[in-house]
């Protein structure tokens, strides 16, 4: 009974960091016993083993980040096993603080979690000038540039996907509660902000409840789920379903909700990490009523986009009902989606097709013309930051013949070569080749040719159905 009480006091009076530590090096041994186990390589068990062994020695110790910049850190005591979040991002250069907020030199939780930005998401969009604009102490990245397209801390709070404000706009005004179809947010707003011209309107209420309260405007709380969309994280960091923490850090309990699936950002975003948000059900425009996919638990136990049959692909990437044409089935959206599509372009739209800078004509042209080339010419043009960006994008030089859409912008990911246009995959790396209308057997009319009018005729359901 006295060791107990002695080991009960010890307990109690060790330092928190400590046994996060101890239970970090624990969780290691376990992981290399069960990948010893797992192998008939003798040199690799032989490594493991060393491994293992190093493992069992260690003991806790405060971990002491010195910064280039001379700050020092101590975040990495508590959360050692956390990974790095991205190659841009190396800890050892920018360390933890300037993306995440809080104190840097307390080993106390809640002291050293005081003052961190987004209460822990610092990619939220109300903290996002704090953690990736230019108002943090590391100055200037992702806002304060010359150049617009680096601002996207700004470009962001107009865009559609932040604040649905073009596309609520046009539903607005089609149900009678705005009187013309005009710009219903400002900048940094959100549509469930805006006032009805039309007082007493009967449908604004459903609108604000079953539209607006339910999806994007709702401080980010996905639909029947308790986890967030935190702004830059809705995107950039992957998640699954239960939004749960999958990684080794061991001070994030792998039952919390609201965490990514690990600490790190990503531009390889595919369809599946779209689909948590989007294809989640259809508002009917008719009741201002939102109405869940009825296959939405399938999706979400479904095999993983490298494993998935042509059929599953078409089920899971789109909910039952919707048209699509073959290259939606098999391409993730950020193929075809462009930067401006997703960021915003700084300017705020009465409508979705104003937002939306892509078409099928972009890609493949029409009838009468072909898709629209432009040369690189400049090592200051933005399709070299963009490739960096990316490293599924095939390397870029002064001279070759990138695509660039009818609304001006430009695509890096696709090339010309050898008189054919390429498009490499954003999510996987792999080339497709892209068919033009003009020269082939379509039949329709030339002045008829925009998405809507290539969905008619190129509908593939159907067909993988059958």
């Amino acid at each position: 009974m006295l060791a107990m009480f002695i080991g009960v006091i010890w307990a109690n009076n060790r330092p928190t960091w400590e046994t996060w530590q101890t239970s970090y090096y624990r969780s290691q041994v376990v992981q290399l016993d069960s990948k010893i186990a797992a192998t008939q390589n003798p040199v690799l068990k032989k490594a493991l083993e060393q491994q293992r062994d190093s493992m069992k020695k260690q003991k806790p110790e405060i971990k002491t980040l010195i910064l280039p910049n001379g700050n020092l850190e101590r975040c990495q005591t508590c959360h050692l096993g956390i990974e790095e979040i991205s190659k841009s991002h190396p800890a050892e250069t920018f360390g933890c603080v300037v993306c995440h907020g809080g104190n840097a030199l307390s080993l106390d939780q809640n002291q050293a979690h005081a003052g961190m930005y987004g209460a822990g998401h610092p990619g939220q969009l109300a903290a996002s000038q704090l953690s990736c604009g230019s108002q943090n102490s590391n100055g200037q990245c992702h806002s304060g540039h010359v150049r617009i397209e680096d601002n996207q801390v700004d470009l962001i709070q107009t865009s559609l996907m932040a604040n649905k404000g073009g596309e609520l706009s046009m539903i607005r005004y089609m149900r009678g509660l705005d009187v013309s179809p005009k710009i219903s947010v400002k900048s940094g707003g959100t549509a469930s902000q805006v006032p009805a011209p039309l007082n007493g309107q009967p449908l604004e209420q459903n609108l604000q409840q079953n539209c607006l309260e339910l999806c994007h405007q709702r401080k980010g709380k996905l639909p029947k789920q308790d986890s967030s969309a935190n702004g830059c994280e809705s995107c950039h960091v992957l998640t699954n379903w239960n939004h749960t923490y999958q990684g080794q850090d061991v001070t994030i309990p792998k039952s919390e909700v609201g965490h990514g699936l690990t600490h790190r950002l990503t531009t390889l975003i595919p369809y599946t990490q779209c689909n948590q948000c989007h294809n989640q059900g259809m508002p009917d425009l008719y009741t201002i009523q939102f109405k869940a996919r009825p296959d939405l638990a399938r999706v979400k136990v479904s095999s993983g986009p490298n494993q998935e049959s042509p059929n599953d692909r078409l089920q899971n990437v789109y909910q039952p009902g919707m048209v699509f044409t073959q290259c939606e089935v098999e391409l993730d959206c950020i193929d075809c989606h462009t930067r401006q599509d997703v960021m915003g372009d700084g300017h705020l739209y009465a409508s979705e097709y104003q937002a939306v800078k892509i078409q099928c004509f972009d890609c493949h042209g029409t009838k009468k013309t072909t898709p629209i080339a432009r040369t690189v010419s400049s090592l200051d043009d933005l399709a070299f930051e963009e490739v960096q960006v990316n490293p599924n994008f095939p390397r870029l030089k002064i001279g070759d013949q990138l695509l660039k859409t009818v609304k001006g912008e430009e695509l890096p990911y696709i090339r010309q070569e050898a008189g054919v246009w390429i498009l490499n995959s954003k999510v996987t790396g792999k080339k497709y080749s892209i068919p033009l209308v003009n020269g082939s057997a379509c039949q329709q009319d030339p002045e008829h040719q925009t998405s809507n009018d290539c969905h008619m005729c190129h509908d593939v359901s159907g067909n993988l159905k059958k």
